[in-house]
């Protein structure tokens, strides 16, 4: 919800220019980070459609991290025959997980509508603790751009990602289940913000999904290689 290209290049759970290297990539932000977007996760999936249909894409290999994961299965559910594969990120709670989740939300959201950026919200923003530890000791300062990154948008923005967040949820159970697509799902085993069980229930749901979890800086440099070899396997010609 918070993140953006810009900070994606700052740091990601997936490296994307490692994925880079063997097929081509294309990264956007969610209506274009805009203060009147319309950002319920499953309406976002209109602007995915439009991107494709501008690149010529017929099939792609999809992902995204937290919401963008979302929007990637959303995607998945109403045009199954245009997704080669999935790459899910970090998704965030869902179902019966999400109404305490959503009842936030709205209350930031009431409070966010204001310029300049209030100091609470500032303050829920640096809660965040992305990049994890084991990266951060390793590129000291990529927490600090991060945080940077995030409060750089309009003051207007924060209301409407966090009421979209509060209109949201995942695809249902049952139609996460009737996806036949091979599925990487990635997690870090301890954050709060984006449960493991959730990640854990959808490699549950979907057949021949994979779920890799991330503790350590050694584990995420092979987790760049499970997913170019992923990319591979699906096929190298396939866009993500």
């Amino acid at each position: 919800m918070l993140n953006s290209v810009e900070s994606d290049s700052v740091y990601s759970l997936v490296d994307f220019n490692k994925v880079a290297e063997i097929a081509s990539v294309i990264r956007y932000d969610a209506c274009g980070k805009s203060v009147t977007g319309n950002y319920k996760w499953d309406a976002m999936t209109a602007q995915l459609a439009l991107l494709a249909e501008t690149q010529k894409f017929d099939s792609m290999i999809i992902g995204g991290t937290s919401m963008g994961s979302v929007t990637a299965l959303h995607f998945a559910v109403i045009y199954p025959e245009r997704v080669k594969a999935l790459i899910l990120a970090t998704p965030p709670p869902a179902w019966e997980k999400r109404a305490g989740v959503k009842a936030v939300y709205k209350k930031i959201a009431l409070k966010a509508d204001q310029s300049p950026i209030p100091e609470f919200l500032k303050r829920i923003i640096s809660i965040n603790q992305d990049p994890p530890d084991f990266f951060e000791q390793k590129h000291p300062g990529t927490r600090q751009r991060m945080m940077e990154c995030r409060l750089g948008f309009d003051p207007l923005y924060y209301s409407q990602i966090y009421n979209g967040g509060a209109a949201s949820d995942l695809p249902s159970r049952d139609q996460i289940a009737k996806l036949k697509l091979p599925t990487l799902i990635a997690a870090y085993p301890d954050d709060a913000n984006h449960p493991l069980e959730i990640a854990q229930e959808l490699n549950s749901l979907i057949d021949g999904s994979e779920l890799a979890v991330i503790s350590n800086y050694e584990e995420y440099l092979d987790f760049q290689e499970k997913v170019k070899d992923f990319v591979r396997s699906v096929s190298v010609d396939n866009k993500l």
